[in-house]
């Protein structure tokens, strides 16, 4: 791999490492407790952050097509940065929404722009068929650096105020911002119609739901996956002060929830390799699944331990799934279905999320850890079916991209 391609990989792994750096995140429901918020409102908030990823991801997404990879990458470390600073000084709920949003807007720019530069540096050096292994450990690392920041977020939760934790995270952000500016952005094609920027858009959307074998089976079961790992995620710090757990250990707890997700990661291609395509696909939510109904059922400290079967969802699933979509998209608009991805998971969380927290608030964890349950189950009866009968189909032909249906222009950015 040529040295300038090889810097791109390892700049998107060290941006990656940044924005995982979050020192907060295991004392942060706490932090909005303090402030004021009941769970509820936790759920309320974090449904109004998806919902503020929804409405810009795919047009972030599009834009990133346009801009090209490195100046959306810088456009997202920025805001990144910019979010944080303005949360280490926001009370309140109204304080705190306003902070989500930046922070949303930061997310939905980075959303589908980091792997498709993955995939674009390698498939410039003919190593795309690589992507799932390099995507895997790099998803792995991202998932240990925010174990370490957990540990060192809860520990120094215990000496200083957590605004300051969220400060050192937008300092960070920073070095993120200045990494991205040594980018090089793969030679590629952006693209054009001649009945307009909507039009083209349009297209996008009908060769993802109508047009493609694939990948209008794999962006839906992606989101559900997404979703079904994130139902809990804001129940499990209540669940521990329910449990008289101390306040320093909460880092290390949280830490702990990377290790399901690093180990499925990790070992993701090899699992593939071992059970099938269609095996890995079929046992991917029974870990998440059976994680959820025990932590509603059993009692004490025991309750805990269950949680940490949900994240290997999301280890597995990411890297196998979005090298589906890969293969399957150009690079003129490769970000944009990736953003697609993204804007279905917002929807349904928009839609879920504050339900699990009403549940939360008047039935108790234990049914909320239940109704979740419920949720995943229902998603992925509907999303693996149908994405077994695509990828049944995918391999009867020859596994090639479709004719681009939107008119194209070179651009040589190098």
């Amino acid at each position: 791999m040529t040295s300038k391609w090889q810097r791109n990989l390892r700049i998107i792994r060290l941006i990656r490492i940044c924005f995982s750096l979050i020192f907060s995140i295991p004392v942060i429901s706490l932090y909005w407790q303090d402030n004021g918020l009941s769970v509820f409102d936790i759920f309320v908030l974090q449904a109004i952050f998806s919902v503020a990823v929804l409405l810009f991801e795919i047009p972030t997404g599009y834009l990133g097509d346009l801009l090209g990879r490195k100046r959306t990458v810088i456009i997202a470390s920025g805001i990144f940065a910019a979010g944080w600073a303005f949360y280490s000084v926001a009370h309140g709920f109204w304080g705190f929404v306003c902070a989500e949003i930046v922070l949303g807007l930061a997310l939905a720019f980075l959303s589908g722009t980091d792997s498709s530069l993955v995939y674009e540096s390698l498939t410039e050096s003919n190593r795309e068929k690589e992507y799932s292994r390099i995507e895997g450990k790099m998803f792995s690392l991202s998932n240990i650096s925010a174990a370490l920041a957990s540990i060192a977020g809860g520990i120094a939760a215990a000496f200083f105020p957590v605004w300051t934790l969220m400060a050192v995270t937008s300092a960070v952000a920073l070095v993120s911002f200045l990494s991205a500016m040594f980018i090089t952005d793969p030679p590629r094609r952006v693209y054009s119609h001649p009945r307009g920027t909507v039009y083209g858009f349009y297209k996008i959307l009908r060769y993802v739901f109508l047009k493609s074998k694939i990948v209008r089976a794999a962006v839906p079961l992606l989101a559900a996956s997404s979703l079904a790992t994130m139902l809990g995620v804001w129940l499990y710090q209540p669940l521990w002060q329910e449990r008289s757990i101390p306040l320093w250990l909460f880092g290390i707890l949280w830490a702990l929830l990377f290790v399901p997700t690093s180990l499925g990661s990790h070992f993701a291609y090899k699992l593939e390799s071992l059970l099938g395509k269609k095996g890995i696909i079929l046992i991917m939510p029974i870990p998440t699944v059976a994680g959820y109904i025990l932590a509603g059922f059993l009692p004490g400290f025991w309750a805990i331990l269950p949680i940490y079967l949900v994240n290997f969802l999301r280890g597995v699933a990411n890297p196998i799934l979005t090298r589906y979509i890969h293969e399957e998209t150009f690079s003129d608009k490769r970000a944009t279905v990736i953003s697609i991805q993204s804007f279905m998971f917002r929807i349904a969380y928009s839609a879920t999320g504050p339900i699990v927290g009403a549940v939360a608030l008047y039935a108790g964890l234990n049914m909320a850890f239940y109704i979740s349950a419920g949720i995943v189950v229902a998603g992925m009866t509907i999303c693996i079916p149908f994405f077994l009968k695509k990828l049944g189909d995918w391999n009867t032909h020859e596994q090639k991209k479709p004719e681009n249906p939107i008119k194209d222009i070179p651009v040589d950015n190098t």
